[in-house]
């Protein structure tokens, strides 16, 4: 499974309106889910996380698709009216989950 991640700084006050930018439209091909997180002392930093049940070789062709390149390409411009920097943005291989004990 691979997981694309993204720490990004925004505008004080523009969560709802980067919100909206950052929607995929459309959802990109085989992403499971997606969650939007917000550091508690400083709302303006944005935690965003996509999963992708494949290898990195399989991401990488789904990612590539120029379909895909495009429609990333305009979320992004939308996206970058309310961001003001991007502290941490990649592409990490899940190798593990960890449970807590007699956890399923």
């Amino acid at each position: 499974m691979m997981c694309a991640v993204a720490v990004r700084q925004i505008k004080p006050g523009s969560y709802e309106k980067f919100r909206v930018a950052w929607q995929h439209d459309p959802w990109l091909p085989r992403y499971e889910r997606a969650f939007v997180m917000r550091n508690e002392d400083s709302p303006e930093h944005v935690l965003t996380m996509a999963f992708f049940p494949g290898t990195s070789e399989e991401y990488e062709a789904a990612r590539d698709d120029p379909e895909t390149m495009a429609a990333e390409a305009r979320r992004l411009q939308r996206i970058a009216e309310w961001e003001e920097r991007v502290l941490v943005s990649g592409v990490y291989e899940v190798v593990e989950e960890v449970l807590p004990p007699g956890a399923a």
